[in-house]
């Protein structure tokens, strides 16, 4: 079989053209770090690999979301651990104030700090988070959820009975705050009606009145206590959840390594011998570009 001049210069451009190709393809994995750079490096790893990407990038997105959430939760238990001190003060007033050895001033003395507390309290209740969204509004969480009337100064809710929720993981939405009514109930009212009988004219006081009193901040007292406990079960199960998808973003980032990463030893080497091929390809065609039929009839 005869094997013409132009067919050798073909197989030596081609395997020249061929070792260089790998060459820099071991080249490029090496400047990268990565086995597969292309998914022609290896389909079914390139394939695998963005799967796993895409289950990282969830865990990263429920992760800054559990942040978030966190945050909230953080910073409505600080609140309510505040609003259960004044309701306890406000106890405490309330069963002094019942002593029928108060004078008027006295009296008048306590109902200025229930009004002390009451406004505490208010401001309390519109606690923002930060970004401007009040934390105990529920979906209305835009506007201020417990607003003053201007003409009786009475504090009425103007929030909704709704609780926002966030997903924290593929299969859990969690509540991000509760709904202002659900705390702090009639709670404004209560005062407002135990410093009206504290301001009122007379040495005798309404002792019924502010029994009622005590027993509201009583009932609201054990209120706050039961979203504390909620919020701080809620926290707990963050932290949970955070180790659960720590373990499963370490697990994902080994199979994304093991598919994709690059084995440096193996590589280098594997270069050095690219190397050397490419040296013998191109010395291959440059012995292939000096035949000629002239130098087998000298």
């Amino acid at each position: 079989m005869r094997i013409s001049t132009v067919t050798m210069f073909e197989q030596s451009l081609n395997s020249l053209n061929r070792q260089q190709g790998e060459f820099l393809k071991v080249g490029q994995q090496i400047a990268s770090g990565r086995r597969v750079v292309n998914p022609s490096d290896d389909p079914l790893a390139a394939s695998r690999a963005v799967s796993v990407g895409q289950s990282i990038s969830s865990l990263e997105q429920f992760s800054t979301a559990r942040v978030s959430v966190r945050n909230s939760l953080s910073q409505g238990e600080s609140v309510l651990n505040s609003v259960s001190d004044s309701l306890i003060r406000a106890k405490t007033l309330l069963v002094q104030a019942s002593s029928d050895t108060l004078s008027p001033v006295d009296r008048q003395s306590v109902a200025a700090e229930l009004r002390g507390l009451r406004e505490g309290l208010l401001g309390q209740g519109n606690t923002t988070d930060g970004n401007g969204r009040y934390l105990f509004g529920g979906f209305q969480d835009s506007a201020p959820p417990f607003v003053r009337d201007e003409d009786t100064g009475a504090i009425t809710y103007k929030g909704d009975s709704n609780v926002r929720v966030q997903r924290v993981d593929g299969f859990r939405e969690m509540p991000v705050s509760d709904p202002g009514d659900a705390i702090f109930g009639g709670i404004f009212d209560s005062l407002d009606k135990a410093i009206g009988v504290l301001e009122a004219d007379g040495q005798q006081v309404d002792h019924e009145s502010l029994r009622q009193a005590m027993r509201d901040v009583d009932a609201s007292f054990d209120k706050v206590l039961t979203v504390r406990a909620s919020m701080g079960a809620r926290l707990n199960e963050l932290d949970a959840i955070d180790t659960v998808a720590g373990n499963r973003m370490l697990s994902y980032q080994q199979t994304l390594s093991d598919l994709v990463d690059l084995d440096y030893a193996e590589a280098i080497t594997e270069y050095s011998l690219r190397q050397v091929g490419l040296q013998a390809a191109q010395r291959a065609y440059v012995d292939v570009q000096g035949l000629s039929l002239f130098d087998y009839l000298r």
